[in-house]
């Protein structure tokens, strides 16, 4: 993207989870070609519905062509009547496992998307749902709905075409969810079962972590991120920092935090003076960001673009192993992001090897 449709792209989102007008200097004059680069950039980073909000409230002389906006408003609707489906969902799986003595927590998704000034505009995609405690009287109810995928990660059913993930414990200690108050909040009729705040920052950072070196991030996580630390200014963040450090992930979720703030919600949230970054900070925070331009969602602007590149079309050996030492090379860039994960994570390895 370029600087002129970079600042423009920025504005729609930050209009988007704002609700405030749009800043319209910042679309004046841009051209056909100019709104095809923002059209795709808000598809790779998965603020398709989020930006549509804000090009709504566009007076009719700046918005994109006619043709354009009107496939951007069929796109929007779309979304909408996915998060209304996956709502519905929900609430019947709900009931089902209250009648049997269980009760799930949303984790994301539509838990996430309440933050939103209009939720069924945030894009989601599965159903994720954790399950405390009475797994297996879970699983035995889900039944009913169809044939359940065992996984080691989260166990998968088909419910009404939505996509439902059941996540569990892996360890006989306590998880950052398990044995926890969840919160429940009731919105348009519909009762939401949600993590606790500390553990719900928690997760969201990790599961942004996570993503970010199996495929990558999209804006979205970001704008996620930032909503919520907005949402709850009296966050812990020494428990968060000490829960983060055991899996190395203190540093990722600095650089984040500074990152949303500083491109989509400046001023907005008082960081304490530990979450302030270094001169090693700040570098990182400049790849990340790229990363983030780079890859999209799920790594879903890279895979288009690589698709088109001489890389995929090219037979030579000689592209064929240039590809693979510019993907190591990539990667050595993820692994500069979450270091302290991986050095964990290697010393982890190394102990159960030596020692069991």
């Amino acid at each position: 993207m370029g600087n002129k449709t970079e600042v423009a792209f920025l504005e729609l989102i930050k209009s988007g989870i704002w609700d405030k007008e749009p800043d319209v200097s910042f679309f004046e004059g841009l051209d056909a070609s100019e709104w095809m680069v923002i059209w795709e950039a808000v598809h790779d980073q998965a603020v398709t519905g989020i930006c549509y909000a804000a090009v709504e409230r566009l007076p009719k002389a700046f918005r994109p062509p006619r043709q354009l906006f009107f496939s951007w408003m069929a796109e929007a609707q779309a979304i909408q009547e996915y998060n209304l489906k996956i709502r519905s969902v929900w609430t019947e799986v709900n009931a089902s496992l209250e009648q049997a003595g269980v009760y799930p927590i949303v984790m994301k998704g539509i838990g996430i998307a309440l933050l939103y000034p209009q939720p069924l505009l945030r894009m989601t995609g599965d159903l994720d749902l954790y399950i405390p405690d009475s797994y297996d009287k879970a699983l035995e109810c889900l039944k009913q709905w169809g044939e359940i995928k065992f996984d080691p990660e989260h166990d998968l059913v088909y419910i009404q075409d939505i996509l439902v993930e059941l996540h569990y414990s892996h360890s006989s200690s306590q998880s950052s969810l398990q044995n926890r108050k969840s919160i429940l909040i009731k919105r348009e009729g519909i009762l939401y079962r949600i993590p606790g705040v500390e553990e719900n920052a928690i997760m969201l950072l990790k599961h942004a972590a996570k993503h970010l070196f199996n495929g990558g991030i999209g804006l979205r996580h970001l704008c996620d991120w930032v909503l919520f630390i907005k949402q709850y200014p009296d966050l812990n963040y020494v428990y968060i920092t000490k829960e983060l450090r055991k899996d190395g992930m203190e540093r990722f979720a600095r650089v984040f935090t500074v990152l949303g703030l500083e491109y989509i919600g400046a001023d907005l949230v008082d960081l304490p003076a530990s979450w302030s970054l270094d001169f090693k900070d700040k570098l990182i925070k400049n790849v990340l960001w790229a990363k983030i331009l780079e890859s999209g969602n799920f790594g879903q602007r890279k895979r288009r673009v690589q698709h088109f590149s001489i890389w995929n079309k090219s037979t030579n050996p000689f592209f064929q192993v240039l590809k693979q030492v510019w993907r190591h090379i990539e990667r050595l860039e993820y692994i500069l992001i979450l270091s302290p994960l991986f050095t964990l994570q290697l010393k982890k390895k190394l102990k159960e090897r030596f020692l069991h």
